[in-house]
């Protein structure tokens, strides 16, 4: 990629553009410019016009040593889901005598789990392969035997935990059963029956009032679209466009060919229909803008201009990359000027945060696990940091990004969300955490008094960094053994939504519990009257901090509810 740098003078970086097209060594991809006018206007030039383009190094070397010119290699970017079975590069196989294993996965009841991935461990590079029709596989593995083996890893595609076995009992030249639990074994009545998942539970967002549900903010998940025509859950998303091609087309979004997007959608904004997952905010409009698979630096900053064009609110990004990019973090911090919050996945390769997620202009969110919500033989109970100490059950997760840049901590091991074409399924990684984070912030910008009006429902800076403040302060902070491992902690929706005063606290006691239990009832109220227009003033106006004590607070809240009604000749 190449743009302008911005400092060192004019430059007419048409005419490099245009030689570049006329040079036979070049090939120019895509050219990116900003769609809003907005973003045309603010100044940052460096952004104002990018070429993706495909060159020799020496044609690289010649425009790096042009001062008022950028190039940066286009680094691919991951979804950050944790996925079992990695390979290490420096592992040497030797020629040898390969051993099969045959393995057929069922359920409870005998059935056969269908296009699971399943990892045999021995002393090198672990094998792995799918279940077919019957749930039959069979693995090879070089000078291995049935004593030398490490591990079984076997991930299902949906309705079934995940299943990790040390040192498996495996014979082979014989058919080894395999059974694994459904997901309804450790959630009854899943999937008939609603899902309020742990880590929602764990932010309190079954005590949030019914009617804040995220309505009136948009948000965008840059991912790998998602299954709109085949789940439920995921019904009522009407607005993408996949950026994959070029150019890009607002039809192939719906197809989520690696389920990632469906799995945070669902964290998002899944249906509150009675059945499956419920999202945090299900009535935030949702727009997918499908980079993934394939998807590169330059998908990002175009998914970026899109958001800043649609005048998005809030943008989960569950990717990550190791490499960098001096124009994405220029591109951010220009969608952050026009109102846009971003908010990043820290990363999973368990080291320093990957970038974007190093960028000052985004909320960066690490990922914790719960003790007690997954068995014990799944694989999530591998995810546990082996150097640090519960807080109250939750867990740093191992595979999870740390340092000075993590914001908050969201869940993200076991977390049971949407998977196309119309399943669930369990999966862990920074990906899932970043999604609770999202979701809490299009509830609060939806319903925190703070943007009903005034300054701050102007979409600028101030307003994105006041929705960052938010969440950290609402955030109850977990003691690991290091705290560049959660940040600020674990946000909480009441805190969040301005429904509980004060900053940082504890998890609630009985008593806080009672005070919280009064005041969402309050709200609720407030909701309802206003709801049928009995009611003019922003919903949650009489719950702001004002410093006084819990008790005064409700009582004051009380009267004023009182006087607001019998000003609207409603009997009390």
């Amino acid at each position: 990629m190449l743009a302008t740098a911005g400092f060192g003078g004019p430059l007419d970086f048409g005419s490099v553009v245009e030689q570049l097209q006329h040079d036979p060594r070049v090939e120019v991809r895509q050219s990116l410019r900003p769609r809003s006018v907005s973003a045309q206007t603010l100044g940052t030039t460096i952004t104002d016009h990018v070429v993706v383009a495909d060159m020799p190094d020496d044609v690289a070397a010649e425009l790096r040593g042009h001062p008022q010119v950028v190039i940066e290699e286009d680094h691919l970017l991951q979804p950050q889901e944790l996925i079992g079975g990695t390979i290490d590069p420096g592992v040497l196989i030797p020629f040898g005598v390969s051993t099969s294993w045959s393995l057929k996965i069922v359920d409870e009841a005998d059935r056969p789990v269908v296009g699971a991935t399943v990892y045999l461990y021995g002393s090198g590079v672990p094998a792995q392969g799918r279940t077919d029709d019957t749930g039959m596989i069979s693995i090879s593995l070089l000078n291995e035997s049935d004593a030398g083996l490490r591990a079984l890893y076997v991930n299902p595609q949906s309705g079934y935990w995940s299943m990790w076995v040390d040192r498996p009992q495996l014979t082979s030249g014989s058919l080894n059963t395999v059974r694994l639990q459904s997901l309804g074994a450790e959630l009854p009545g899943f999937p008939d029956q609603q899902l309020i998942g742990w880590g929602q539970r764990a932010m309190r967002l079954e005590s949030v009032p019914a009617g804040m549900t995220g309505r009136g903010i948009k948000v965008a998940v840059v991912d790998s679209g998602a299954a709109v025509r085949t789940h439920a859950d995921l019904g009522a998303i009407h607005s993408g466009m996949d950026l994959t091609t070029t150019p890009a087309n607002d039809q192939q979004w719906i197809d989520d060919t690696i389920a990632h997007g469906s799995h945070c959608s669902g964290i998002i904004a899944g249906a509150d229909n009675g059945r499956g997952i419920r999202g945090f905010a299900p009535d935030a409009e949702l727009v997918e803008l499908r980079i993934f698979p394939g998807g590169r630096v330059s998908s990002l900053i175009d998914a970026v201009d899109y958001c800043i064009d649609q005048q998005i609110d809030v943008v989960n990004m569950s990717l990550g990359t190791g490499g960098s990019s001096q124009i994405l973090l220029q591109k951010i911090a220009q969608a952050k000027e026009l109102g846009v919050a971003c908010i990043v996945a820290a990363g999973n390769t368990g080291g320093e945060v990957q970038f974007p997620g190093v960028s000052p202009d985004v909320l960066t969110v690490s990922a914790i696990g719960s003790q007690g919500t997954f068995p014990d033989n799944s694989y999530h109970a591998q995810q546990r940091w082996s150097g640090g100490t519960l807080d109250h059950d939750l867990f740093a997760a191992q595979f999870s990004c740390h340092g000075p840049e993590v914001d908050v901590a969201g869940p993200g091991v076991a977390i049971v969300s949407s998977v196309p074409p119309d399943g669930f399924a369990a999966w862990d990684g920074t990906s899932m955490a970043t999604p609770h984070i999202t979701g809490l912030a299009a509830l609060t910008l939806a319903h925190h008094p703070d943007f009903a009006g005034g300054a701050l429902s102007n979409r600028n800076a101030a307003r994105v960094d006041h929705l960052f403040d938010l969440l950290r302060a609402a955030a109850t902070p977990l003691s690991f053994g290091d705290p560049q491992r959660s940040g600020a902690g674990l946000p909480d929706c009441l805190r969040a939504l301005g429904l509980q005063p004060g900053a940082q606290g504890s998890f609630p006691d009985a008593a806080a519990a009672d005070a919280d239990a009064i005041r969402i009832a309050l709200a609720q109220l407030r909701l309802q009257l206003l709801a049928a227009g009995l009611l003019t003033e922003p919903a949650g106006a009489a719950l702001v901090d004002d410093g006084l004590s819990e008790r005064t607070r409700i009582r004051r809240g009380m009267a004023e509810l009182r006087a607001q009604m019998l000003a609207a000749s409603l009997s009390v």
